[in-house]
């Protein structure tokens, strides 16, 4: 009997060595999907997520302001939990492995976590819904509702609590002590620290972030698995595949300034004006959009009956003509809709079950996409267009019609038993092996579900633009409530284009503009205004496209702007990879009816006040940030640097006004604005450094494209980098000059620069030609 109770003595007590763990000993714990491994003699842990590898390394805990810990000693518990304690001082503190949770607990109130997390750009810092927020719908265009009786799909969505009024976005690996949340793109995982945590990007590691994380007694982290399905609503998440794509394109469309009554000779010019002005700028397509099939009936064929009188040359003369001048041709289509098989195969096609009759999409016969011969049909018709030379394709009407449209008849279905989303898929990866990975497809779901992710390369989930101040909405809309899909999911298409012409009365634009114009814009506008956008409108549309990262798209008629909107343009192009920082919709209304009977400054929206685009590129680390007054009357605003753009309060900071292209100066907590009337003010802010830097560029809106590298030389007090820049266009550099230091002199590769300074307020401006080689200059200074 005693050498028994020895026995379970002796078990008893390795049990327990086993399970507390001191000196150099590593204890791991496993549950819920979370692997936590503690080693007590360097007082570390390290916490792995399942699915999502290390999420924190060299974790130490400790108290604010205290000297390290030592005397760790660490014990599993039951139900996925560790304990922790200190000798000196003496702590105590669990951490409790829950599903999608991650608890720690401690014994003091001013306890704090810090670690280093991986950021590789695979897993972006972000901003998630907050689910305690004004709630708002996710919608797109309500085409489903007011054309086919269906109805418009709505996802709920929250406005943040903390700055709702600020969107932020990301060029490069970025961090800002207003952003808590991680982004891991590869399998739709959000990662969020508690609202005081602080994450900061490493100086020595891009792809590394310095967790600082206060544990008052209790904080949670918390992961959500399948984030943008789950949680946001979006039907399908793959992640975007932007190796033939590396940025959103740049595309004129035909359609908001002739609509059908487009023709050849409009193709033609705006073709040329397009290649001669902004394809050195990176611009790359022009779409035709509608107008060149129809027939009496106003039914589309695609390939069968080009209209000759508009397009005499043909399409396969029109792709080639463009080509010829170094762009890609796009063309609009409705694949789910043919009339040129309805003769000869009636079965081809959908009908109501109310009286039989065909169902129409575009004013065309719908087609059945159950049906093999359809597919096939559809096949023939994306390979007849590819062979034409089309790179580009706008599907509109593009989601599935059996499925999303009340009435269809599923008893003439060729395959009743389909599942009529998974047929929709399949038929839009038909198409896209078809063309091939390197055409740009564009897809407008008419409101319904966003299903054709993994296929499209775009959607335009919105409502048409036209071409004033009050048309711009439906673009802005289309932005604030689909960003977050931006670079992730899908590149968004705001609208058909951006409006950069001069204003025009009702009169005037009669006269300049085909009659379906001006009756269009009527049925969606009364009053009818006219045309046009002011010079502040027009600095507000391109930089808010700029400044997304989304699709850049132009409809004017090329040829009328004047040479400052032209100016405009060639300052915001090209599209750069910026990624969204918010991942959540921001809501909007997008009915044809609010905005015709709504004057822009009754119209309630969520629209952002201050766009902050954070980079972190070879230009440096800082920030681009539009603030916009949506009103009619001039506005004064406060921005707060540390409360708004999550900025270093203890920092000074460089401010440069890219529209005026001037320094405003040195500020420490933040600056007031005067913003004039729909005007964006946009300021670059860079941390003030202890030497002359770089604080903007004449060439792009971010100061971040055209810089392949820059660097400062203390031993020679130079500054120097090297940029691109467009042959034959001015192209200037602007720097700050902090008090004590003199410019000596510039040095360029090749050719001859100007200098312009003003020592009153730091600044020093370089210019010099540009050139179709990257320049390379050094700009040399001595001390005062």
């Amino acid at each position: 009997m005693i050498r028994s109770y020895y026995v379970i003595a002796v078990t008893l007590a390795l049990v327990a060595a086993s399970t507390r763990m001191q000196a150099g000993d590593a204890i791991s714990i496993a549950a819920n999907g979370w692997t936590v491994t503690a080693t007590p003699g360097q007082g570390r842990l390290t916490i792995a997520r399942e699915g999502l590898g290390t999420l924190m390394r060299n974790v130490r805990l400790g108290l604010r302001g205290a000297p390290a810990f030592s005397g760790w000693s660490a014990e599993r518990l039951e139900g996925g939990r560790l304990s922790i304690k200190t000798v000196r001082p003496r702590t105590g503190w669990m951490l409790q492995l829950a599903p999608d949770a991650f608890i720690i607990s401690g014994t003091s109130s001013d306890g704090i976590l810090t670690a280093e997390a991986p950021a590789p750009p695979d897993r972006i810092v972000a901003r998630t819904m907050d689910p305690q927020g004004v709630p708002v719908d996710w919608i797109g265009t309500p085409e489903v509702s007011t054309d086919y009786g269906g109805s418009v799909t709505r996802n709920r969505s929250h406005l943040p609590r903390r700055n709702p009024d600020v969107l932020y976005f990301a060029l490069g690996q970025i961090s800002a002590s207003t952003l808590h949340s991680l982004f891991d793109r590869q399998t739709d995982t959000a990662i969020d620290f508690t609202s005081e945590t602080v994450l900061t990007r490493s100086t020595k590691d891009p792809d590394l972030l310095t967790v600082t994380m206060p544990v008052p007694g209790n904080s949670i982290i918390f992961v959500i698995p399948e984030y943008f399905t789950k949680t946001l609503g979006v039907p399908y998440y793959v992640p975007f595949d932007d190796r033939v794509f590396r940025h959103a394109p740049m595309v004129w469309s035909s359609w908001p300034s002739y609509y059908d009554a487009v023709r050849e000779e409009d193709i033609v010019s705006n073709t040329d004006w397009l290649a001669a002005n902004l394809k050195p700028y990176g611009f790359q397509y022009v779409q035709l959009d509608d107008g060149y099939d129809r027939d009496a009936q106003g039914r589309h064929y695609w390939i069968e009956n080009w209209d000759r009188h508009k397009f005499p040359h043909g399409p396969q003369w029109l792709t080639s003509y463009i080509k010829s001048k170094g762009l890609r041709a796009g063309i609009w289509l409705v694949p789910n809709a043919y009339a040129g098989a309805l003769r000869e195969h009636p079965e081809w096609y959908l009908r109501y079950k109310r009286n039989g009759s065909i169902v129409r999409d575009y004013q065309t016969p719908a087609l059945d996409a159950t049906n093999p011969q359809v597919l096939e049909q559809v096949r023939k018709i994306m390979a007849t267009l590819d062979d034409w030379g089309f790179d580009y394709y706008k599907f509109d009407g593009e989601h599935a019609l059996a499925r999303y449209i009340p009435g269809v008849d599923l008893t003439k279905l060729y395959n009743q038993r389909a599942d009529l989303v998974e047929n929709y898929r399949a038929r839009v990866k038909m198409i896209r092996e078809t063309v091939g990975p390197n055409r740009f497809i564009e897809g407008c779901p008419a409101g319904t579900p966003l299903n054709g992710i993994g296929y499209f390369d775009s959607y335009f989930n919105g409502q048409d633009v036209y071409e004033n101040w009050q048309g711009m909405h439906p673009l802005f809309s289309a932005i604030n409530a689909n960003a977050f899909l931006n670079h992730l999911v899908v590149y968004v298409m705001p609208g058909e284009g951006v409006e950069l012409g001069l204003p025009m009365t009702v009169e005037e634009a009669r006269l300049k503009r085909p009659k379906v114009v001006t009756e269009i814009q009527r049925n969606r506008e009364d009053p009818f205004t006219g045309l046009g956008l002011t010079d502040a409108e027009a600095r507000t549309a391109v930089t808010y496209v700029s400044l997304t990262g989304v699709v850049y798209p132009l409809a004017s008629i090329m040829s009328e702007l004047p040479r400052e909107r032209v100016e405009l343009l060639k300052h915001t192009m090209p599209a750069l990879p910026i990624l969204p920082v918010d991942l959540f919709s921001r809501g909007g209304e997008t009915r044809f009816d609010l905005f015709k009977h709504t004057q822009a400054d009754y119209y309630i929206h969520n629209y952002p006040e201050i766009l902050d685009l954070k980079v972190n590129a070879a230009s440096g680390v800082y920030d681009v940030v539009g603030l916009t007054n949506w009103q009619s009357a001039p506005a004064t605003r406060t921005l707060n640097f540390a409360e708004k753009l999550g900025l270093d309060p203890a920092r000074e900071y460089v401010v440069f006004d890219f529209w005026n292209q001037e320094l405003l100066g040195v500020f420490k907590s933040g600056l007031l604005a005067e913003i004039g009337p729909h005007d964006t003010r946009v300021l670059l802010i860079h941390p003030k450094l202890d030497h002359p830097q770089l604080v903007g560029l004449s060439r792009h809106i971010s100061g971040a494209y055209s810089i392949r590298e820059l660097t400062w030389d203390p031993a020679e007090s130079q500054l120097r980098g090297t940029s691109d820049s467009v042959a034959g266009e001015p192209y200037s550099l602007f720097v700050y000059v902090p008090r004590g230091y003199r410019t000596a002199g510039v040095q360029l590769s090749a050719g001859a620069a100007t200098m312009r300074q003003d020592p009153r307020q730091g600044m020093l401006v370089i210019s010099f030609p540009g050139r179709s080689e990257p320049t390379k200059w050094a700009i040399e200074f001595g001390k005062k």
